[in-house]
């Protein structure tokens, strides 16, 4: 079964395509931006992951602040939206007609979309190129696919070497986006490549997943995922190192006690070597 079980509101990370992302790719926890593991998990998030094996909860999750994207009717979230603006109105100044073929997508829509490649391709291409209803990130109101117009090249894997595709993958992250199907890393991410899907993950998160030598988001949402356990660990460490002398300490009084002596500290010695000789101590001794 490909999808993964589902927790109210949230998506939850796939363990299937999470263990196929190397483990050599682990950036030091100081070199990431700070998360909650709830920005992982939750559909309403900027960072959730979801994928093949990643269903939401409810399935038919709808975004409640969707807007139009430059007046085209399509819509995402308010970030995404704004990002998306900003970077085809950059490209048509730099000489590109990059155009948006779609945003967000509903439930039933993405149902439809899935049903019509499934009775064209079969089953196990359809899979390939498109997401099951309930695992889209189309409905998550994050992503979106740039065409270019006039191309023959539009939602094709040719698209990534037009003039147009290479900008879009050389000036993503400027806009907090990033291409989020690369090229050889199926295995990871579920799909075959896809140079004109972009998903919107914020400026500081796109340039730390392209500084952090991650080449999916699957491998950046794992090193975060690391990054999270590791203070807890050290903290764990510290405990542990920070018990052991106590520990140690009740192992030897417990062993002169065994022994017949009370054990005696350093600060009891200062008060004894000033007491008077034994004969002299009057602990409710009365002479008789």
């Amino acid at each position: 079964m490909r999808l993964a079980s589902a927790l109210t509101g949230t998506v939850l990370a796939s363990a299937l395509l999470l263990s196929a992302v190397p483990a050599a790719l682990a950036a030091p926890a100081d070199d990431l931006p700070a998360v909650e593991s709830s920005e992982l998990s939750d559909a309403s998030s900027l960072l959730a992951l979801i994928n093949p094996t990643t269903q939401l909860s409810p399935v038919d999750y709808t975004p409640t602040n969707l807007v139009s994207v430059g007046g085209t009717g399509l819509t995402l979230r308010p970030e995404a939206a704004d990002a998306v603006e900003d970077l085809i109105a950059d490209a048509r100044a730099a000489g590109h007609s990059i155009k948006l073929l779609s945003a967000y997508r509903s439930y039933s829509r993405q149902a439809a979309l899935f049903n019509q490649y499934q009775s064209k391709y079969g089953t196990a291409y359809a899979e390939r190129i498109s997401a099951r209803p309930g695992t889209s990130e189309h409905q998550l109101g994050l992503a979106a696919d740039l065409g270019y117009t006039s191309s023959q090249a539009e939602l094709k894997e040719a698209f990534g070497q037009t003039p147009a595709g290479i900008w879009i993958a050389e000036h993503a992250i400027d806009y907090g986006l990033i291409i989020r199907y690369p090229q050889g890393k199926e295995e990871i991410t579920g799909y075959k490549y896809e140079p004109w899907h972009v998903r919107y993950i914020g400026k500081e998160h796109a340039k730390a997943l392209a500084e952090s030598g991650a080449e999916t988001y699957e491998e950046y949402v794992k090193m975060l995922s690391e990054s999270l356990k590791a203070p807890k660990e050290e903290a764990s460490a510290v405990a542990e190192e920070e018990e052991a002398p106590k520990e140690a300490e009740k192992d030897s009084q417990k062993d002169a006690k065994e022994a017949g002596h009370g054990v005696v500290k350093e600060d009891d010695l200062l008060v004894l070597r000033f007491l008077p000789p034994y004969r002299d101590w009057g602990f409710g001794f009365t002479e008789k």
